[in-house]
Formats: structure tokens, C-alpha cells, sequence
């Protein structure tokens, strides 16, 4: 912890009194610091959370993240806010490894199944999101490179799978790969045609601050994915996130909830009044393209082992943790086309 601790002090932050692993993310190490101005305030201290960036990010999403931030701080949002260093830079340096400091927002994340006030009151911040970043041209410098390109994540899952063609991966991935392929052929891509809006393009539901008491939404956390694409995007990955649960241990067993889905609808409408009604009638397209890109990203990274951080604790492998994730996501998408009448009548009560 001391190379962290000196990277950690190469910012305009009090005096730290100490350092801790923080969160469950997948993609980037996180850290929580806690700081003091005067020995009296130990009790008390200051808190921020320190990032190490996943490599395929750059630089520019400090940049990018300034802007939004400081526009969705105007408008009255509470929103994780950038310290500089000592220098002034929006991020510090360590070898290949960009680094950063924000604010800490107080509160508690969930990792699963949410009530229908809280998918209620979470939605209608998304919504208030989106609608206020309506105004905003802002032309995004920093982008990973075919994020939420669902046609291009499919034609590498098709590349990949060859690439690994005659090993025991591709026996036993080479079925779950062509499912996905199957079902995204069949997906409506009349999609396309809607208008690019600003996104999150992260949307889970550990990405929703709420308050200490877990009832109010109070700020959305985990900014890189900013960018602009087609808003049914971030709808249909909050859904995929939000509304399927497990019944008991067996993950054959998830369900969709449609109650959760409701209220998520509800939610949204009430703060998203740029909707419009061909983008409203396509988010059950893009909750299908949210579940198949997922697939197809476990699928490869169970081929090659290379972009999620294992979990050790419940996977040996990535091979077989990423598998293990394509399979759950595709008894997700049988479920959800199962209830597809359902949801169809829901999103029809809302357009």
C-alpha cells in the first residue's frame, strides 16, 4: 500500500490516515482514502476514492468526465467530482498507469435484486440524466474503442471463435457462441435509425448511488463509459441489470421481473420527457442487444482470458468464470423472451 499511499499524495487532498481496497469493480482497482486536516478531525475524516484505470481507457475520459460533471453539477446533480494533482493535472502518472482522485459520495450501492421504489426512484434519476444532458453538444474525445458496436462485438465473436477452433475452449464455447449469433440475426435493428443521444453506457445497478438508508437515488458513479449512442442503450443495459433475479441457486431458474420493470418504467417516463415514441416501443430491442453483446463479451473473454478480473472467490479461471456469465446471460434472454407479451404490454401503457 505505501506506492499506492505516495501516488494517492500527489494530490490536493488533506493529510491521509489511511487506505483501503473499495468496491467490487470489475474493470478498474479502487480505493478509499481517508483524510484529515488536523489531528482532532481523525474521527471525522474526509473520504475520496482513488482509481487505478483499466488500461484500455486514456487520459481523455479525465477530460471528458470534467465536462459532464461540472455541466451536470450546474444543473444541480450530485456527481463525483475530479481533484487535481499538485501540478495540476486531472490525473497522476505511474509507469503505463493513469490514476485519479474523486470525491466521495455518501450512500450505499447494491449488487442485486432492487424493490420497486428504488427501481422507481433510480430510474427517474437516469431519466433526469439523460434529460439534462439534452443541451449539451459536446463531442466526446476519449472512446473505447467498438463500445456497445454490437455488430462489431458480434463479427469478433465470430473471429475469435475461429481463432480458437480444434482446442477444448472452442468445444465447449463454439455452442454458446453460435446461440448468440442465432439470436442476434433475429433481433429488430430498426434501432438504428433513433437519434444519438448522451449516455452513461454503464448503467448496473452498483453504479446507483443511493442514500444511507438504501430508499433515495441519489448520484450515478462510474463515468468512463460516457458517450453518445442510441438511448435505448442505457435503458435496455439498466433493465438487464435490474429486473432478473435467480431463484434460489440455480441460475436455470432466473426470472424477469416484471413488477421491477414497471416501476422502472415509470420512473423514467416521469423525468424523460425527450422520449420519443419510436425510442420508447424500441427498448425491448435494446434490452435483447444489451443481453447478446454481454454474452458475446463473456464468450471471448472466456476464450482468451484477457479483460474481466476473476473472482476468485467463486471461479478457479476466467475460462470458467466468463463462460459460467455467457451461460447465465443466455437463460436471461430465453426468460425474457418468454415474458415478451408482458413487456410489450408494459411498454405499451408508457408510449
Amino acid at each position: 500500500m505505501e506506492d499506492i499511499i505516495r501516488i494517492a499524495e500527489q494530490f490536493n487532498i488533506e493529510k491521509i490516515i489511511k487506505l483501503s481496497e473499495y468496491g467490487k469493480g470489475r474493470i478498474n482497482e479502487t480505493f478509499l482514502v481517508e483524510t484529515v486536516s488536523t489531528p482532532g478531525e481523525r474521527d471525522n475524516p474526509k473520504r475520496y476514492i482513488l482509481q487505478k484505470l483499466h488500461r484500455i481507457i486514456n487520459y481523455d475520459v479525465l477530460k471528458d468526465i470534467g465536462i459532464i460533471t461540472n455541466f451536470l453539477e450546474k444543473k444541480g446533480f450530485i456527481t463525483p467530482k475530479l481533484i487535481s494533482t499538485h501540478k495540476g493535472e486531472l490525473g497522476a502518472f505511474s509507469g503505463r498507469d493513469i490514476w485519479r482522485m474523486l470525491t466521495f459520495i455518501p450512500g450505499t450501492t447494491f449488487e442485486k435484486v432492487i424493490n420497486r421504489d428504488m427501481a422507481e426512484d433510480a430510474a427517474s434519476l437516469f431519466g433526469r440524466f439523460h434529460s439534462a444532458l439534452t443541451d449539451l453538444n459536446y463531442e466526446f474525445l476519449h472512446t473505447i474503442p467498438n463500445f456497445h458496436n454490437t455488430d462489431a462485438i458480434i463479427e469478433r465473436l465470430k473471429n475469435v471463435s475461429l481463432r480458437y477452433k480444434g482446442t477444448h475452449k472452442y468445444t465447449s464455447l463454439f455452442p454458446l457462441s453460435e446461440r448468440v449469433l442465432i439470436e442476434y440475426a433475429r433481433v429488430d435493428k430498426s434501432f438504428l435509425k433513433l437519434p444519438d443521444r448522451i449516455i452513461h453506457g454503464d448503467p448496473k445497478i452498483n453504479n446507483v448511488r443511493f442514500d444511507e438508508k438504501g430508499g433515495r437515488a441519489t448520484s450515478l458513479l462510474d463515468l468512463d463509459t460516457l458517450g453518445k449512442n442510441k438511448i435505448i442503450i442505457d435503458i435496455g443495459d439498466a433493465v438487464r441489470s435490474w429486473c432478473f433475479y435467480v431463484d434460489g441457486s440455480d441460475e436455470e431458474k432466473v426470472q424477469f421481473n416484471l413488477e421491477i420493470f414497471d416501476s422502472m418504467m415509470s420512473g423514467y417516463q416521469s423525468t424523460a420527457f425527450f422520449m420519443t415514441e419510436a425510442e420508447i416501443e424500441s427498448i425491448p430491442q435494446g434490452v435483447e442487444l444489451m443481453i447478446l453483446e454481454l454474452s458475446a463479451r463473456y464468450i471471448m473473454d472466456a476464450f482468451e482470458e484477457s479483460y474481466f478480473k476473476l473472482d476468485p472467490g467463486k471461479f478457479p479461471t476466467l475460462y470458467e468464470q466468463n463462460k459460467t456469465k455467457a451461460i447465465y446471460q443466455i437463460y436471461q434472454y430465453d426468460d425474457f423472451q418468454m415474458k415478451r407479451k408482458n413487456i410489450d404490454q408494459i411498454i405499451e401503457a408508457y408510449s
